[in-house]
């Protein structure tokens, strides 16, 4: 493509009828560069919580009782606190596991010694480290690496009828394969890489097998799973079951064996297979072909019946953990009193002192009656904030997902996110109920239940095949639209709707096969959805990727996309979009050949027709890869309409102005940490780090 020094191409006429002239700035370049620094007020750390929902059971020495190991977590990697609650004694240890390491996901297994075995690759070498947990000293011990060059996400471990540990994880495209011998303390044999190699990366299931004479481990994820036998002598290894793409296998353990379930294609019923001595036999009945023999868990009485939905710290860092035996639950009768709890066997735990941590904030929505609704990132933190009072409120724990993308509709939020595309509906008017539970007798509804607040909806992947939803607009048939792309599994894109009156979701993915939807926006009064795209990876043209990124324009009333615009030659992604004039869409989009620029275009949604391109001598975004996968605290390239009718983002680390009618950039100053903006009148809010940023006026009126 041929370019100018400021001013790219061209000047057309759009669907207003007047032509759309972009301004030449040869000004622009220093103006950025000499652009001052943005004081912001501080508003605190709205955003705090600690994430509760890792937790395991460990059987006591004696048999009788157990110890429940609730961990706390700020994000994945630390900071980490281990609260061993002992029920035999009802004494609680609390300790601090060693950072860098994702113990949620890890392997665990009890082994015949009556230790709990955990492995956990380090952040620092991603090689698996060991840890280990005494019940009866009620403490974790830290062995450090076993395996050098083993990571992955999922890790299983788990005990064999030879009294060793079994253990899997990642090795670059294939799944690996170890045994540790808790006797001598030691990894006795390391097969190395096993299994078929898969193009993204090889993953594990949450569960491995294992018998007298082989391993098995379920090996995904493109473009299927595959069962693995792995025989333990030879190391030789074969497949013994193939899933349909995308359909996932597990297997269960059942010890000294385990059985497999594999997906069929279509609708057709699971099937089921033991797995014994490198076989996989068709699953008849639950007499397993092994013969019997007592597991390291036979030791114990069965366990007891506990109840976590106070185990979230208030305020305070107090918590209450619940549990009865399950033989006083028997004895319980089945519509008891709520207040008699102790008189049904229920008794109580009380945990202190438990941390509770600030997060980085994710965008922020404005709801109906003007308060802010925020997310913390890592899973925890919802609040709202009143900037007319400047008063935050704690609100709970986050819904069931990342939301990447938030909209108002009618009186209600819905949120989407990762994974999956869950979508969660918000009553602001309603109490937040949402793992919000009392003692027992008082759980908190389903989260799909019609009571739960936040409720949940449904997901989009089932016809989208989305991993992200990632934004988000309203239609003019008063539906919600939503836009995101595949991970893992699927690498291009999927565009989703909701509609609340007949709560009803539905969507595509094939025409957005080989294109990552990162963004759309409404045209026309939301007749038009304009769908914004990234060249991915097109699976339905042999994984070629195309040669370009596209504008995909949906029309509401036909319900399909009626027209493709290319704004910009060879372009890796269209970028960020929103129309200024009915009919015309401004874009902000990344510079394929120049990567410290970028192009602002001007486009005519109801001809295709490219109205102008301009130069910025900016990238758009601090950073390099822009647009992936990030952490939503990390999205602050809002594309947004102020009080003053320009649109503001940003260009590198610099708030901007610009103005629809002629694409001049005006420089507003630099932002640092940058964050997503949110405008209220005429302040500005911004999220992104843990501290909630404020800019009074920082629109001039008029």
């Amino acid at each position: 493509m041929a370019w100018s020094a400021a001013l790219i191409l061209a000047v057309g006429r759009g669907a207003a009828g007047e032509p759309w002239r972009a301004v030449e700035q040869p000004e622009l370049k220093e103006a950025l560069e000499r652009a001052p620094v943005l004081q912001t007020e501080s508003l605190g750390e709205p955003a705090r919580g600690v994430n509760v929902w890792e937790r395991w059971l460990v059987p006591n020495p004696d048999g009788k009782t157990w110890d429940v190991l609730q961990v706390y977590f700020k994000e994945y990697y630390g900071p980490t606190w281990l609260y061993a609650i002992d029920l035999g004694t009802g004494q609680v240890n609390k300790q601090r596991l060693a950072d860098g390491h994702q113990f949620y996901l890890s392997g665990r297994a009890l082994a015949f010694d009556g230790k709990y075995y955990i492995a956990t690759p380090s952040r620092r070498t991603w090689s698996m480290d060991l840890f280990v947990y005494d019940p009866a000293t009620n403490t974790l011990q830290e062995r450090g690496e076993i395996v050098p060059g083993l990571g992955g996400e999922v890790r299983p471990l788990v005990a064999g009828p030879d009294g060793r540990i079994y253990g899997t994880g990642t090795r670059g495209n294939r799944v690996g394969l170890y045994i540790y011998d808790p006797k001598l303390g030691k990894v006795v044999k390391d097969f190395g890489a096993v299994g078929p190699s898969h193009p993204n990366g090889a993953w594990s299931r949450y569960v491995m097998g294992v018998d007298d004479t082989h391993a098995y481990i379920a090996s995904g994820m493109i473009p299927a799973w595959y069962l693995v036998a792995v025989n333990l002598a030879s190391g030789q290894e074969k497949v013994l079951l193939e899933s349909p793409t995308e359909r996932v296998m597990d297997i269960i353990e059942s010890f000294p064996g385990a059985y497999a379930r594999v997906p069929q294609d279509s609708d057709s019923p699971y099937k089921e297979y033991w797995l014994y001595h490198g076989q996989a036999i068709p699953k008849t009945n639950d007499t397993p072909p092994w013969p019997k023999q007592a597991s390291p868990w036979d030791k114990a009485v069965p366990k007891p019946e506990v109840y976590f939905d106070q185990i979230d710290p208030d305020a305070q860092g107090n918590a209450v953990l619940w549990y009865r035996s399950r033989e006083d639950a028997a004895k319980a009768p089945k519509d008891p009193p709520h207040e008699a709890l102790q008189t049904l066997g229920w008794k109580s735990v009380r945990l202190e002192g438990v941390e509770s941590y600030p997060h980085r904030i994710n965008p922020m929505s404005i709801l109906p009656d003007g308060r802010l609704y925020g997310t913390g990132d890592d899973y925890a933190g919802v609040f709202m904030f009143d900037p007319r009072t400047d008063q935050t409120t704690i609100l709970g724990p986050r819904p069931g997902l990342a939301p990447y993308t938030q909209i108002v509709c009618g009186d209600k939020l819905y949120s989407s996110g990762y994974s999956g595309g869950h979508l969660f509906v918000y009553d602001p008017a309603q109490p937040w109920t949402l793992s919000k539970g009392g003692p027992p007798g008082h759980a908190a509804p389903d989260q799909a239940d019609v009571r739960s607040n936040p409720r949940y909806l449904g997901d989009f992947d089932r016809t989208t095949r989305v991993g992200l939803m990632h934004s988000s607009a309203l239609g003019a048939d008063g539906k919600v639209y939503f836009g995101g792309f595949g991970l893992r599994h699927y690498t291009g894109g999927g565009f989703g709707w909701y509609d609340p009156k007949t709560q009803k979701m539905d969507g595509f993915w094939k025409p957005l096969s080989g294109y990552a939807v990162h963004w759309i926006a409404p045209a026309l009064g939301g007749r038009l959805i304009v769908i914004s795209t990234s060249a991915a990876a097109d699976e339905l043209n042999d994984n070629r990727a195309p040669e370009e990124a596209k504008l995909f324009v949906y029309d509401v009333s036909e319900q399909k996309i009626v027209r493709q615009i290319v704004p910009v030659a060879k372009g890796r992604t269209t970028g960020l979009v929103a129309e200024v004039a009915p009919g015309r869409l401004l874009g902000l989009t990344s510079d394929r050949e120049r990567p410290n620029r970028s192009v602002l275009y001007g486009v005519d949604v109801t001809t295709g027709e490219v109205l102008f391109t301009k130069d910025l001598p900016s990238p758009v975004s601090i950073d390099p890869y822009w647009p992936h996968w990030v952490d939503p605290s990390y999205e602050y390239n809002a594309f947004v309409r102020g009080p003053d009718g320009f649109i503001w983002t940003y260009l590198k680390d610099v708030l901007v102005r610009i103005d629809p009618k002629d694409a001049s950039v005006h420089v507003v100053g630099k932002i640092d940490p940058v964050g997503w903006p949110t405008f209220v009148g005429n302040d500005v809010y911004f999220s992104g780090p843990e501290q909630l940023r404020r800019i009074h006026n920082i629109v001039r009126a008029p």
